[in-house]
């Protein structure tokens, strides 16, 4: 079995987890509002819950154990979604109205509120760690949608100040979406009682595989032309944290275009995003590289080998970007 075929076999699992869930997240709610529920925590990859599972199988755990942490976990990822959806004013999730969209952004976030709580008493429930991995989690995800300029013009002012460090984007790419990852690999060690060290190494192996994952998705994002705003300097803000990250010999360039009206921004994206797209590829296949390396000093079986080779079958999930213009040299 390969990591793709292990991943299937456990989402029949996942769904019993969350059917056994379910009367504890919908108490005292009403049949509508338990719909909505139901529909938050449906569907998805569920790659986090795998994670969980996968590791404590690795390390000598039991997939039994596991189920109610990755169960956990993905209810953490349901959460952030409907909070995400409301602040970005994503009006679909997976092809159904956004939960803020039907409930109201008062009982959305309330909704969030909600799974958020219980997962983490769930999680307190089994023990001590699991319940602060899991709130630990939740702080560093917040933190990291925190940290999201919300516009051109804050993020203008954001770059002008040097509130916007060179490395801010890979930051928050390991808060909102590393630290959910690393969070599940951890509690998959938790599952199967492994050593502190053990424990640490996992959380590093879902740092990493989350971080490849995010500029794998990025990468889509900022190169699907249908989905991109139509003013440039909406468009220029989209781009603006990888930019910075990935050609920082640009800065004053792009702060000077974010201040203005937009002119010139499209004509000079054309000639960047070539290169962009180069060096967030070779970032991609870095924490690949050191998602597997992290594993070093995990047992040598097949489930231990099928985490080696996930990361990269993780980010091959997705969709390759479409080309960029015609390539530029890098000069």
């Amino acid at each position: 079995m390969d990591f793709i075929g292990y991943w299937q076999s456990v989402q029949a699992e996942l769904d019993r987890g969350f059917a056994q869930w379910m009367p504890e997240l919908a108490r005292d709610l009403s049949a509508a509002h338990q719909a909505s529920i139901q529909q938050a925590v449906t569907g998805g990859k569920r790659l986090r819950g795998c994670l969980v599972c996968l590791t404590a199988e690795a390390l000598g755990g039991r997939r039994a154990a596991a189920i109610p942490r990755a169960v956990a976990i993905e209810c953490i990822q349901a959460a952030s979604l409907i909070h995400d959806d409301y602040v970005d004013g994503d009006t679909l999730r997976r092809q159904r109205p956004a939960i803020w969209t039907v409930e109201g952004a008062r009982r959305a976030v309330l909704l969030g509120d909600l799974i958020f709580a219980t997962a983490i008493w769930q999680m307190a429930e089994l023990g001590r760690e699991d319940g602060a991995t899991l709130a630990r989690a939740i702080a560093t995800v917040a933190r990291g949608a925190y940290r999201e300029a919300l516009g051109p013009a804050e993020l203008a002012a954001a770059v002008a100040g040097r509130d916007f460090p060179p490395d801010l984007y890979k930051r928050i790419i390991h808060l909102k979406t590393g630290a959910l990852f690393a969070a599940a690999a951890k509690l998959g060690a938790l599952a199967a009682a492994a050593p502190p060290a053990l424990a640490d190494q996992a959380f590093e192996f879902g740092a990493r595989l989350g971080e490849a994952y995010q500029l794998a998705d990025d990468l889509l994002d900022l190169f699907d032309a249908g989905s991109l705003p139509e003013d440039p300097r909406d468009r220029l803000a989209l781009w603006a944290p990888a930019l910075l990250c990935f050609l920082p010999e640009k800065r004053a360039t792009l702060l000077r275009l974010l201040q203005s009206s937009g002119n010139g921004a499209q004509a000079w994206l054309d000639g960047r995003l070539p290169v962009l797209r180069a060096r967030m590829m070779r970032e991609v296949e870095r924490q690949v590289q050191l998602a597997a390396s992290a594993l070093a000093g995990f047992p040598d079986n097949g489930w231990t080998r099928l985490l080696q080779a996930a990361p990269a079958q993780v980010v091959a999930l997705l969709p390759q970007p479409a080309p960029a213009r015609p390539a530029i040299s890098e000069r």
